[in-house]
C-alpha cells in the first residue's frame, strides 16, 4: 500500500493542464468534494479573505467570454498592428473555459485592512504587501481545487488571462464588492 505521500505525489506529477472537456457534466458529489478540499486552504492574515464561485450555466460562460472579447478589443486597440494580430490570436486562448461543463472561479478581498488602520498616510508598499497577501491566499485555493479535481479524474486549468476583463467578470457574476476574480478554473473529464 503506497503512503499518502506516495499518493500525493503521483497526484501531483499526473495532473496537467486540460483545455478539451467532454460535454458530460460534472456530477454535484464531485463538485462538492473540489470546493471541501478547496475549503482548507490556508490563508494570509488569519482570516478568510476569498470565496469560491461555481459557474454551470452555458449562457453565464457566454457572457463572460463576450466581455473577455470586448475587452481584448480595447486592450488591443492602441497596439500597433503587428503586436495587436498577435496579441488577438493569443487572447484566443483566454476563451476555452466555454467548452467545460463547469468553471470555479476563486476570488479575493482586495480592500486593504492593515493600511487602513494607519493614522498616517499608508505607503505604497503596505498597500501592495496586501494585496499580493491576498493574491498569494487565492493560489493556494486554485492549487487545491487543481489537485481535487485530478484526485478525483478531471480535467482542469488555471486560467489568469481572462482576468483582462476582471471588473466585468466581477459585474457577470456578481462577486461582491471589494473583491476580485484570482482565476477561472474550467473542469471536466478530458477529451
Amino acid at each position: 500500500m503506497e503512503s499518502p505521500y506516495e499518493q500525493f505525489k503521483i497526484i501531483c506529477e499526473t495532473r496537467k493542464s486540460c483545455r478539451k472537456f467532454k460535454p458530460e457534466p460534472v456530477p454535484d458529489e464531485s463538485i462538492e468534494k473540489i470546493l471541501s478540499i478547496a475549503s482548507h486552504s490556508p490563508y494570509a492574515g488569519g482570516s478568510k479573505s476569498w470565496g469560491i464561485i461555481t459557474i454551470k450555466e452555458k449562457s453565464a460562460m457566454d457572457s463572460l467570454a463576450a466581455a473577455i472579447k470586448e475587452e481584448v478589443e480595447v486592450v488591443s486597440h492602441n497596439m500597433e498592428l503587428d503586436a495587436r494580430e498577435m496579441f488577438i490570436n493569443y487572447s484566443k486562448n483566454f476563451l476555452f473555459f466555454t467548452e467545460a461543463p463547469l468553471i470555479i472561479v476563486p476570488y479575493f478581498k482586495t480592500t486593504p485592512v492593515m493600511s487602513s488602520l494607519l493614522k498616517e498616510n499608508v505607503t505604497q508598499p503596505l498597500l501592495i504587501w496586501e494585496r499580493d497577501n491576498s493574491v498569494k491566499s487565492i493560489s493556494c485555493v486554485a492549487m487545491l481545487i487543481l489537485l481535487a479535481a485530478e484526485s478525483i479524474g478531471l480535467g482542469a486549468c488555471y486560467m489568469t488571462g481572462p482576468l483582462i476583463a476582471g471588473e466585468r467578470i466581477a459585474e457577470i457574476l456578481k462577486i461582491p464588492p471589494g473583491r476580485e476574480a484570482g482565476a477561472i478554473i474550467p473542469i471536466g473529464y478530458s477529451l
